[in-house]
């Protein structure tokens, strides 16, 4: 039986899988549509305990989201009543999709200076209503986001790592308070969409123009300060009652200061600080979205997809992780994108998953989704009668409530030094992002970040690491990076027998690191083993043929070197290939373990030719691979091997047939070959590894094998080489015996 017959075809696979799905299709599809409302599978087991949690919760975070709601539409760049607008509808319309009970949608801070941002971008000549821009924007993001979600491309988001937004929410954090501090002190004429060091650099300029709001501003501030880090003392003291007036200090502050700007501009015929001012009673608001530029809305759209997705599922996955439950992602991009689209109609603008917001809501006992409706319910009944109390709540006062909030997004130093620890390349991630963002915006910022994660990533796939093992006297096998203590070599381990060198591969083998895996292997082979090609003068090889003085030259370096040198593939201490003064061996078998190879492609099946051809060059004679840890699906691809072998020129290593079939594995009765083809064909069974019957034997042009273990493969490689050297000796003694006439 041939190799490539052990194994299924690519078309038989795909017409195998294409027939399986075409008979579920209805199965799946119902399955399908099933799990775009999970609400169907919790609200038939609601009960009056998990109602008592909810509300509780629900009403708590309405407290929050009201006044939070009024101050992130400024940030925008809208009228305060479009953040009321945007988060009533969030928080309804989230727990018919929703997957996580804690995630609270609605205005966040980001998102709405994002949308500020790219307003200022894309519609800086206002041609577009401000109001129509944001709203069109959030309509268009709600129809990518939906159809992210419902084609199940949520994976793209994890192309972006977490370092990133880490970065980028520190960024924005700072640019959102530099931007609030104007405000704060009443000063205006700064514009707070620039980029933050330009927005310092006004403030500082227009301190000469503080007006009395910064009263109001200031002592707000501080309030909110004193309650934040008075209450987590009185909560660690024990004072459990403590946390309540925290999570109600947004709404006590903000009536307060409301009543005090009342009281100020009584008798007055002109308001002597700014406020709020007229908010229109009921939604106002509600009409089919239209896009009157479609070019600068989907360009200013693209951005807040990303982070709206971004700091969404950031969110999800954070408290499912804490709470001990799985959010699913797409399902969470298909609830996001749909109240984003739904929100539009109400004149909401785009939304996402709020921080702050979600984690009051789930340490106030949030039991399910159904929590965000409490909230949306009191959100729409304050939209319908408590407008008229929200017209002297002063700007200052807002201000001041932002950065409050805000604060809560700048990274602690403890992160910082953890991304030092684990990564060097994750904090420079970080420090990019944020640096970007400061200097020029959130869009820039995360765009220039993430392409330079995707970079660092693109490298690392182009230039994997791989190890040379060793064996330990336990009989595992070990990289060359663990066979150092503290810069010595390791007693307890062992090379691999003279002339065969084990590999471990740790990436896949794919396009982008096959030439690079096979330079590495080349160089390490050149240092550790003897040159037996044949000295070929220059006259009679390919102009751009060089291996020959490749090979000298490593060697010729590594002579000159000391064996006491460090080892350029290790962390330190002694080469303990070339420790001992001992000639080198003569290259006899390569050994791969492929236990961390994924995939294999064309291009790096072509590599391990390739690599074989230079080797058999450089060593003189046949060098047999050896694969260890074969996953079964790259069975298939790897019986391709050997028929990609060219057919020797010259078999510099003879091996007679009647030897080869005297000595042949199969012909040497009961052994630890046959247990070892036994554990090969139980593997192969058991769909872990893959084998094939046709490298069981030994043949010049098949010398390729699949072992389940590294043991077993070089001991088949040393009988091999025992199989050849006895051949040699026995053509060479039949070459030197006279002939007698």
């Amino acid at each position: 039986m041939s190799g490539k017959a052990k194994y299924p075809s690519q078309l038989s696979t795909f017409l195998s899988s294409a027939s399986s799905l075409a008979r579920n299709a209805p199965r799946n599809s119902v399955a399908y549509v099933s799990s775009l409302f999970p609400i169907a599978t919790w609200l038939p087991k609601y009960n009056t305990n998990w109602f008592s949690g909810d509300l509780i919760a629900g009403l708590t975070v309405a407290i929050i989201v009201i006044p939070q709601a009024l101050a992130y539409a400024k940030l925008a760049g809208v009228p305060v009543e479009f953040g009321l607008y945007t988060s009533f509808v969030g928080a309804l319309i989230y727990c018919l999709f929703a997957t996580s009970k804690d995630v609270t949608i609605g205005a966040t801070a980001v998102l709405s200076v994002l949308t500020g941002q790219v307003a200022a971008t894309y519609n800086s000549d206002k041609a577009i209503d401000p109001v129509v821009f944001a709203v069109s924007v959030a309509f268009v993001t709600g129809i990518i986001e939906t159809a992210i979600g419902l084609l199940r491309l949520g994976i793209l988001v994890d192309f972006i790592p977490t370092p990133v937004i880490v970065g980028f929410t520190t960024g924005a954090g700072l640019t959102i308070i530099c931007g609030q501090v104007s405000g704060m002190l009443g000063i205006t004429g700064v514009d707070t969409n620039e980029a933050a060091y330009r927005i310092v650099i006004n403030t500082l300029g227009k301190l000469d123009k503080i007006k009395i709001d910064a009263a109001f501003g200031l002592s707000a501030l501080a309030v909110l300060l004193i309650f934040r880090f008075g209450t987590a003392y009185l909560v660690k003291r024990g004072n459990s009652w403590a946390i309540w007036l925290g999570y109600s200090s947004n709404a006590i502050v903000m009536i307060v200061v409301t009543l005090i700007s009342f009281w100020y501009n009584q008798g007055s015929s002109s308001l002597r600080i700014r406020v709020v001012g007229n908010v229109p009673k009921g939604l106002s608001y509600i009409k089919v979205p239209t896009i009157p530029d479609f070019g600068r809305v989907i360009q200013a759209s693209v951005t807040v997809v990303v982070v709206g997705i971004l700091e969404h599922i950031a969110v999800t996955k954070s408290f499912g992780r804490i709470n001990g439950y799985t959010p699913d992602a797409n399902q969470e991009i298909v609830a996001l994108g749909l109240t984003n689209l739904i929100g539009s109609f109400f004149g909401g603008y785009p939304a996402t998953g709020s921080f702050s917001r979600s984690a009051i809501k789930s340490r106030s006992g949030v039991r399910t989704p159904l929590a965000g409706v409490y909230t949306g319910t009191v959100v729409l009944l304050s939209i319908y009668f408590f407008t008229p109390l929200f017209y002297f709540i002063p700007n200052a006062g807002l201000s001041a409530l932002i950065i409050n909030a805000i604060s809560d997004l700048i990274v602690r130093p403890s992160t910082l030094q953890q991304l030092y620890n684990i990564e060097i390349l994750d904090l420079l991630s970080a420090v990019i992002a944020f640096v970007f963002t400061i200097f020029f915006s959130i869009e820039i910022g995360i765009f220039v970040s993430v392409s330079f994660s995707v970079l660092v990533l693109l490298v690392r796939l182009a230039r994997p690491r791989y190890q040379v093992l060793l064996r330990e006297e336990s009989g595992n096998w070990i990289g060359n990076d663990d066979a150092f203590i503290d810069d010595t070599v390791d007693p307890k381990v062992q090379v691999s027998p003279p002339g065969i060198f084990v590999f471990r591969v740790e990436e896949s083998l794919t396009y982008p690191n096959s030439a690079y895996l096979n330079d590495r292997i080349k160089e390490w082979v050149f240092k550790h083993a003897q040159y037996g090609g044949a000295n070929v003068p220059p006259s009679q090889r390919l102009w751009s043929d060089n291996l020959q003085e490749e090979a000298l030259a490593i060697q010729q370096e590594r002579e000159k070197a000391s064996s006491n040198a460090v080892d350029a593939y290790g962390k330190g201490g002694k080469d303990i290939w070339l420790a001992e003064d001992k000639p080198l061996p003569r290259l006899r078998a390569i050994v791969f373990d492929l236990s961390a190879v994924n995939w294999i492609d064309a291009t790096g099946l072509q590599t391990l030719v390739d690599l074989k051809r230079d080797l058999e060059r450089f060593g003189g004679g046949r060098v047999p691979f050896y694969f260890v840890h074969v996953r079964h699906r790259f069975g298939r691809v790897l019986t391709y091997f050997a028929e990609l072998l060219p057919a020797p020129a010259e078999d510099l290593t003879p091996v007679s047939s009647a030897t080869n079939e005297s000595k042949s594995p199969q012909s040497e009765g009961p052994s630890a070959r046959n247990s070892l083809q036994d554990d090969i064909e139980r593997a192969d069974a058991a769909g872990d590894y893959a084998s094939d019957d046709f490298a069981k034997g030994f043949g010049a042009r098949n010398p390729t094998r699949f072992y389940r273990t590294i043991d077993e493969a070089v001991e088949d490689a040393l009988y091999h080489i025992r199989v050849q050297d006895e051949a040699s000796t026995r053509v060479a003694h039949v070459a030197d015996t006279p002939v007698t006439v």
